[in-house]
């Protein structure tokens, strides 16, 4: 059970394995370079993050943000690397935005992540991914 979790083979053809491709290097690609900031600027992370925990809450944050998105974008642990980036847009768009759509501090871009994570995770990685690897032996 949980062997196929971790790595599905995968039902899709070439097209939607493509279609799953793009996305994962798309959008695990703009929240890694988005997580490279923070931790390149970890003591200002650190900062903005205190009304949330502070640097425990920004090291999670980058941890899902950098590590597991490059997980994503090549298909390593895809998954389990998607849980906490899900929690991680969860937090941003329901807690850090107030669950805002509009106005100035609007979280419309971690709900947007958080929708395709969510779909990504169901869909799985496709067949152009590293777990394929491993889900065939």
């Amino acid at each position: 059970m949980i062997r196929k979790f971790l790595f599905p083979v995968s039902k899709y053809g070439t097209a939607a394995s493509v279609a799953l491709l793009v996305l994962r290097i798309a959008f695990g690609g703009m929240l890694a370079t988005h997580g490279w900031a923070k931790l390149a600027h970890f003591g200002a992370t650190a900062e903005q993050f205190a009304p949330m925990g502070g640097a425990i809450a920004a090291a999670l944050s980058v941890f899902a943000e950098f590590f597991c998105a490059l997980g994503v974008v090549f298909g390593v642990l895809y998954r389990l690397a998607l849980i906490p980036m899900i929690i991680n847009m969860s937090v941003a768009f329901f807690i850090a935005h107030g669950a805002s759509l509009t106005g100035e501090h609007s979280g419309e871009m971690a709900f947007l992540y958080l929708v395709v994570f969510v779909a990504l995770i169901i869909a799985g990685p496709g067949k152009y991914a590293a777990d394929n690897l491993f889900a065939k032996r």
